[in-house]
Parts: structure tokens; sequence; C-alpha cells
């Protein structure tokens, strides 16, 4: 995907942000060289599967003026694209401090001032700031039953949880009856889409949260890989 044909998908959402997601693809591609923080080291790959794939929550649900949690952010993605193009509130997850760190010189430099990233795990995390948030987002994180447990205790009564998934997301759901029961949410909407260039498909998994989850969960990470709900 060109510069040019990302911009044109960027209008499809009413975006005009193009040059400052060039810029955040351009220094995330030159960190890479000194460290990993993708496998995507193609330009043309990178507008479509991190930077296009990031800003999908966007076809369905307006983050403006929402706080948002972005569990798992890795090297900002799809949190620091969703700033970039929204008004949100964002706090960008990752347990790994080398990340973190370039995400926070990447704001600072830029002046971006919707974005505060940490360097923690989720089950940390959430001992105080449990249901705090209107949205949290995961993308290719881990499966759903698992991913259900790390965020939804985050989420507040009423908001939602976002599971950003690939073609497996729905073969996912029917493994996560009992934490979805269990945790408060129930499933709200599965949007899917396909990518323009790769013809990769996308599904987003939309949960709401009704009740308040069990203050037990999240369990420690062992036991929520070891014994998904």
């Amino acid at each position: 995907m060109t510069k040019e044909q990302l911009e044109i998908e960027l209008k499809k959402y009413n975006l005009n942000c193009i040059d400052e997601l060039e810029s955040l693809m351009e220094d995330t591609l030159l960190t890479n060289e000194k460290f990993n923080l993708t496998a995507i080291k193609d330009k043309e790959k990178f507008r479509e599967l991190m930077i296009l794939d990031s800003l999908i929550p966007l076809s369905f649900i307006n983050l403006d003026n929402k706080k948002v949690l972005d569990i798992g952010t890795g090297a900002g993605y799809p949190g620091l694209p969703l700033a970039i193009a929204s008004k949100g509130e964002f706090t960008l997850l990752d347990s790994t401090k080398k990340k973190i760190d370039h995400i926070n010189d990447y704001v600072s430099t830029h002046n971006i001032k919707n974005v505060t990233a940490i360097s923690t795990r989720a089950e940390d995390y959430v001992k105080d700031h449990r249901e705090e948030f209107d949205v949290v987002i995961a993308r290719a994180v881990s499966s759903l039953n698992v991913l259900l447990e790390l965020a939804l205790p985050f989420v507040k009564v009423g908001g939602v949880f976002i599971a950003m998934k690939g073609k497996q997301g729905e073969e996912e759901i029917s493994q996560s009856k009992r934490a979805l029961a269990l945790l408060g949410g129930e499933i709200a909407s599965i949007n899917k889409s396909i990518l323009p260039e790769s013809g990769e498909e996308r599904i987003n998994i939309v949960i709401t949260k009704n009740k308040e989850a069990n203050k037990k969960y999240p369990r420690i990470y062992k036991d929520i890989i070891n014994k998904p709900l």
C-alpha cells in the first residue's frame, strides 16, 4: 500500500492525518533497526498491516472523549494510530520496558498529549485501575478467553472491550462463554472487514460490560494461561 492509497483509505474514515501516521511509521521502522519492534519491515506492508489495521475500530466506534486502554500495545499498535486519529485519552500498556520507552520518547518528541505509556503487566496495573476505562482494546495478544480475564476488569460497567482478531476470531467466541458470564461481558457485535491490498480478513469482536467482574479476577498470569476460564 502506497502513501497515496493509505490516504484514500483514511478519507473513508474522514481522517486527515496521513503525515502524522507516515512519521510514526518511519520512526517505528528506524527504531526497529536497533531492537525488535515489529516483524513487518516493508513500508507498503506496514501501512496496511500496522497502520490501517490499527484504525479499523474507528469504522464502528467513536473514541473521542473516551478513556481508552490498549493492552499489550507492543510498539504502540493499535494505540498510537488511534490516538493520532482521535481525541480520546489513551493509556498504552506493555510489559516490555524498551518498547514503552520507545513510545514515550516518540510521544514526547512529537508533542502527542493524549497518550500515556506504562511498562507493567495488565494483572498488576488493574489493582489500582479497576473499571476505569470506557474502552479497552487488545490486538493480536492472546486467545479470547484469556484476553477477557485480562481486559474486562478494566472496563467500566456500560463500557466495551474490543478484541481485534484475524479470521480465527469467531472460533474463539465459542470457547469464551464461561469467561463472558463470570466477568460480566456480552458479545455486542462482530465486525468483519477485509484489508484492501493483502485480502486478509479481520474480525473485531465488541463486548459490552454489563456488570462488575468478581474481584478475584484477573488471577495471576500463570493461572490465566494454564487454566483459562
